[in-house]
């Protein structure tokens, strides 16, 4: 299939699920944009209010807020809609307004200048001329322009616009806005050339806006779609980023690793002696290449421009190598395979190459297959590849794609979604700690990562994939632990639970005291003795446990760079220290305390990832005429509009309503659950104050006369009366029996979490 027939393909299926906004809809944004903005508009201004209305962004009717955050009833847009600018700092506007002293500001954020009012009227005007002036250039280009004119369109704008305003992304979603039939709606050259290659087009020049946008026109006119619509089935089609395209060498000491790549389901690079590249802990790139220069110089070579070359290498493969980017396998001039990111970095010890990322090959070759110009980046082991007619040629043989039985069969899915978070946090820091309100699936993701991310690295299978022995080596059997084990903090839980205490135990009627181990260090010591596998602990309600006490002086010891450090322990007095393999996976109600009251210490050695309410696991769910996710979103609304300050950390989260990782779908389930667990929760979070409830529940369900809860709703078997109430607040909610009937028969199944 053609990409104009998988554009169109793509769109329809964006316009049937409502991702995209209707023609319609999309042409009056257009309209509305242009009443506001147009050029003979921006012509008209002068003085402060030409700057305000350009380029104060914290103006809410300012063309540059518009452009880049305007997202309501009266302009409904999100991300990608006209195209997305979101990034980099406001100085990408050359010049703002600045919050904290209201000054007008130029320059860039290394050596910003301070604008008197006249000189930012003069700079605003400047600004705008130059805008109108390349406006009225797209003006003259006709609608049907050739590439040349295009190109001939480039030179023009380079020439007219100041302040490089023909390279900014704000200038051309400007011009989109205003001429959608000219310009197309990716606003950076990265996403125009990830757009063409990976739709087998070869840009022009991959470095000019307006080029790449006659290549865009063209394909619009080709398809008979707005460009808009393009861009967002490309998104949808060719992933959420642009991707890069790496050369990565196979020998090494006269052999080749090429067939334990291809078997094991990875890339890998040698210089085993620099270890593990995560042991550098989060320092920035440079920093780390003097440390890696340091290793190579001990071990390796003494030659200073082979000794940069080789750090820089190293550096590339473990920094700039990402999820999703696309590598080939080469021995000199001839391309092995080529495969797909799906995991982070590893390190394997036992291997000759041990520097490793997970790959899934897409395309193998017969063994003498080269690429167009096949010496670019030769003798290097890692290198992005820059020239097109390469990056055009590995793009079209990973389409076409040799997909052997046997990768088929070993190949993982990447992670995905909240565990690749955590995933990437845990390689980054090695304790990660998953917080937000009550019901959000914080202990849920917590156990179902650990146990994903064991499995993979013991078994290089998913979790559900494993026998039931294997799964007892991760989770343990009832008698030994496994490498994923839990524990819950609570006020009275201490260091001698967690680390190592004096415990009574009675032996033949007399009672002795015995130092027994605790979780943590009982987990440390199992992982010292396997230093091949990952441990995994999850601390259940970290914040509900004093820290300091339970941690005491090994929240030094989790810290990245200070892993196999040893110190001596107070009460068994004798050294211990925590491995390498060792990761902490926490979960926090912030129902019950902010992250800003956590130990700074502690909050200083975690990553952390918010997990808030997920209305789309409830989506199509209707309860004899109440649409599940849609009420639960209103209550949200109630409560973060009701409550005060914290009411964003009191929201209710989407799991109330699951079970078994499936929404339920049985009313009287539901009226249980919000007997018994929902309005139980806001009674807390009101403080016993009944008007405040009603405010939040409806006036329905609170008798706020007898300050109470109408607990007789719950108990009557007439479920439409119980569901009108809950519905009265927001009675445009209400589904009808014939939608649900429809629904129904349409599905034909339960929905899965």
């Amino acid at each position: 299939m053609n990409i104009i027939e998988r554009l169109k393909q793509t769109c329809d299926k964006l316009l049937e699920d409502e991702k995209l906004l209707s023609l319609e809809e999309l042409n009056e944004g257009y309209l509305l944009f242009q009443s506001k903005f147009s050029p003979d508009i921006l012509k008209g201004l002068d003085g402060e209010p030409l700057i305000e209305t350009m380029f104060n962004i914290s103006n809410h009717n300012s063309l540059n807020y518009w452009l880049e955050f305007k997202n309501d009833d009266e302009f409904k847009t999100n991300m990608y809609t006209y195209g997305n600018i979101s990034g980099g700092s406001a100085f990408k506007y050359i010049m703002f307004k600045r919050n904290k002293d209201n000054k007008w500001v130029t320059g860039n954020p290394q050596n910003p200048t301070v604008l008197s009012i006249d000189e930012a009227i003069e700079l605003g005007r400047k600004l705008r001329d130059s805008l109108v002036t390349g406006a009225q250039l797209i003006e003259n280009l006709d609608i049907n322009a050739s590439i040349k004119e295009y190109i001939k369109l480039q030179e023009n704008l380079d020439n007219v616009l100041i302040e490089n305003m023909s390279n900014l992304g704000w200038v051309h979603k400007y011009y989109h806005m205003i001429y959608p039939n000219k310009i197309d709606a990716f606003h950076n050259t990265k996403w125009q050339k990830h757009g063409l290659i990976s739709s087998h087009i070869k840009p022009i020049d991959d470095n000019k806006l307006y080029i790449m946008a006659g290549q865009y026109m063209d394909i619009a006119r080709k398809s008979e779609l707005p460009v808009a619509y393009i861009m967002n089935a490309m998104v949808e089609l060719f992933g959420g980023r642009p991707i890069d395209y790496f050369r990565i060498g196979t020998t090494g000491n006269n052999k080749s690793y090429w067939q334990d790549m291809r078997k094991g389901g990875y890339i890998s690079i040698g210089w085993p002696k620099v270890g593990d590249l995560r042991q550098y802990g989060e320092i920035k790139k440079i920093e780390m290449k003097e440390k890696l220069r340091t290793k190579l110089e001990e071990h390796y070579q003494n030659d200073p421009r082979a000794i940069g070359r080789t750090a820089s290498q190293i550096l590339s493969f473990y920094y700039d190598i990402k999820l999703g980017d696309i590598v080939v396998a080469v021995d000199g001039e001839k391309l092995l395979g080529i495969g797909k990111i799906v995991g982070s970095y590893e390190y394997m010890k036992d291997l000759d190459f041990p520097h490793c990322i997970p790959t899934e090959w897409l395309y193998i070759s017969d063994g003498d297959m080269r690429l167009p110009k096949a010496r670019e980046g030769i003798r290097t082991t890692v290198y992005r590849y820059k020239d097109l007619d390469n990056i055009l040629y590995i793009e079209k043989l990973k389409d076409e794609g040799q997909f052997l039985s046997e990768t088929k069969l070993t190949a993982l899915s990447p992670l995905t979604g909240t565990i690749a978070d955590v995933q990437d946090v845990l390689n980054r820091k090695k304790q990660v700690i998953l917080y937000g309100p009550p019901g959000t699936g914080k202990t849920y993701y917590a156990e179902k990562a650990s146990k994903e991310i064991a499995a993979r690295n013991m078994y290089k299978k998913s979790f559900i994939d494993l026998s039931e022995s294997e799964k007892q080596s991760i989770l343990g059997d009832g008698r030994t632990s496994g490498v994923v084990r839990i524990c819950c903090f609570h006020p009275s839980y201490g260091y001698e639970d967690f680390i190592e205490g004096i415990k009574p135990n009675i032996i033949d009627g007399k009672t002795q005291f015995e130092l027994k181990d605790g979780i943590f260090k009982s987990l440390c010591l199992d992982a010292k003795k396997k230093p091949d596998q990952n441990f995994y602990l999850i601390v259940d309600e970290i914040n509900r446990g004093d820290i300091s006490r339970i941690f005491g002086e090994l929240i030094m010891l989790i810290e990245v760079n200070k892993r196999n450090k040893d110190i001596i322990l107070p009460l068994s007095n004798e050294p211990f220290s925590v491995p390498e393999n060792v990761y902490i996976i926490g979960t926090m109600n912030t129902a019950d305390r902010s992250i800003s009251l956590l130990d700074v210490a502690l909050r200083r050695r975690f990553g952390f990832i918010e997990l808030m309410p997920d209305y789309s696991l409830l989506e199509g769910i209707s309860l004899e005429g109440l649409p599940l996710a849609r009420w639960l979103k209103e209550i949200n609304r109630g409560i973060l509009e009701n409550i005060g300050k914290d009411a964003r950390n009191l929201q209710i989260g989407h799991s109330y309503f699951l079970e078994n990782e499936r929404p339920i779908r049985d009313i009287h389930k539901f009226k249980s659950i919000v007997k018994e667990d929902i309005i139980p929760l806001i009674e807390e979070y009101c403080y016993g104050d009944y008007d405040l409830i009603a405010n939040i529940l409806g006036q329905g369900i609170v008798d706020t006369k007898a300050q109470c809860i109408r607990y007789e709703l719950f108990d009557s078997q007439d479920n439409s009366n119980f569901v009108n109430v809950l519905l009265q607040p927001w009675p445009d909610l209400k589904t009808t029996t014939d939608d649900e009937d429809e629904e129904e028969s349409i599905d034909g199944e339960d929905d899965e979490y």
